[in-house]
């Protein structure tokens, strides 16, 4: 009854566990410890730096508390302790402190010791040869004997103990290979089926650009010109700066919708280019821009200063030659399903043209 009230008495109790607890040198072992409490009890884990004998504590891992269905919390916490030494050893009892609340008091918790067999990577054989080698001498006594001793071990471990083995290439076998075509024909295919699609769709750009498409020359243009009238070289007197790029933006303009030389040549050599071109132009398409680079020609080299009424009419010239050849607007078809047949016949049938026909005859 005694034991029975002492432990309902505990407000806290503790479970260690060791896995595993035979290794080799330098293996990892998982120290385990659990304590369940009642609330209002705070526990006052150790770090890193805690004692474990022979054991040092590598790393640590603690969890959430839990509650349990009585009420309680169970924390738990996981030391990844190592040695280097082989034998016998005994993960040592630890104290853990708590404090409860309820009567501002601090208490003591002891894990229990746990055995450890830590063993060495030489088998016994290579042992038996060590020994072997360390008492062959025995002429020698005392600290020359143990320091004798000592170089045969060091020289026995050098001869047991290898090092790695260098590293091998992994062979692949053909299934591995044939995969590997398989997946590239695949991708292959994919890749070309999207830029027959995207050729077929007839949609611009390349398809591994993410930017969009450029827009088309008289849309670039007019948006640039428009770009020009609103820097107001003109308010500002920098005449010279507004039509050199005015000519810049009909020279683009002519190059990437006429498709001839327009840029680097004069306007002789421009309007020669146009003539000579595949590109249907109309006379008074050619007049208008001949007119336009001559006016810009005259402020940008002649240094002329351009009347006010020029401003607003070269501006329109330039964009009325770069509507004129524009590409046209596809016009939606007409259906005829929709027409009545009075509307076919608005003009009379057939019958009745030729009937008239006669009677006019």
């Amino acid at each position: 009854m005694l034991c029975v009230a002492a432990l309902y008495g505990q407000k806290a109790t503790i479970e260690t566990s060791a896995e595993p607890t035979t290794i080799t040198i330098g293996d990892y072992i998982t120290y385990r410890v659990e304590i369940t409490h009642e609330p209002r009890i705070a526990i006052a884990w150790p770090g890193a730096a805690a004692e474990l004998g022979q054991f040092q504590i590598v790393d640590f891992e603690a969890a959430d508390p839990v509650v349990l269905k009585d009420g309680r919390e169970k924390e738990v916490i996981k030391y990844f302790i190592s040695t280097y030494d082989v034998g016998e050893w005994t993960i040592p009892p630890t104290a853990i402190a708590y404090y409860d609340s309820t009567e501002d008091t601090t208490f003591v918790l002891r894990t229990e010791p746990i055995k450890i067999t830590v063993k060495s990577l030489l088998s016994d054989e290579d042992w038996k040869k060590i020994k072997a080698i360390t008492e062959a001498d025995t002429t020698l006594a005392g600290k020359e004997k143990q320091i004798a001793a000592g170089r045969a071990v060091q020289m026995a471990k050098e001869k047991l103990l290898r090092d790695i083995t260098a590293p091998r290439k992994l062979e692949r076998d053909k299934l591995f290979w044939i995969g590997i075509a398989v997946v590239a024909l695949l991708l292959a295919g994919l890749i070309v089926g999207f830029i027959w699609w995207r050729k077929r769709r007839g949609i611009p750009g390349s398809i591994f650009s993410f930017s969009a498409p450029p827009l088309p020359p008289h849309e670039l243009a007019l948006s640039e010109i428009a770009a020009l009238v609103a820097k107001d070289y003109i308010s500002t007197g920098q005449f010279k700066k507004f039509y050199t790029r005015l000519a810049d933006i009909v020279r683009e303009y002519i190059e990437n919708r006429v498709g001839v030389s327009a840029l680097e040549l004069s306007t002789s050599e421009t309007m020669e280019n146009l003539r000579k071109s595949n590109f249907p132009l109309r006379e008074d398409d050619l007049d208008i821009v001949k007119s336009t680079l001559e006016r810009c020609d005259l402020v940008k080299f002649a240094k002329l200063v351009p009347p006010d009424d020029w401003h607003v009419e070269t501006i329109d010239m330039a964009r009325d030659f770069i509507e004129r050849t524009k590409p046209e607007e596809p016009q939606p078809e007409e259906s005829q399903s929709d027409e009545s047949p009075e509307a076919q016949n608005e003009g009379g049938s057939p019958q009745d043209v030729e009937a008239d026909g006669k009677e006019v005859e």
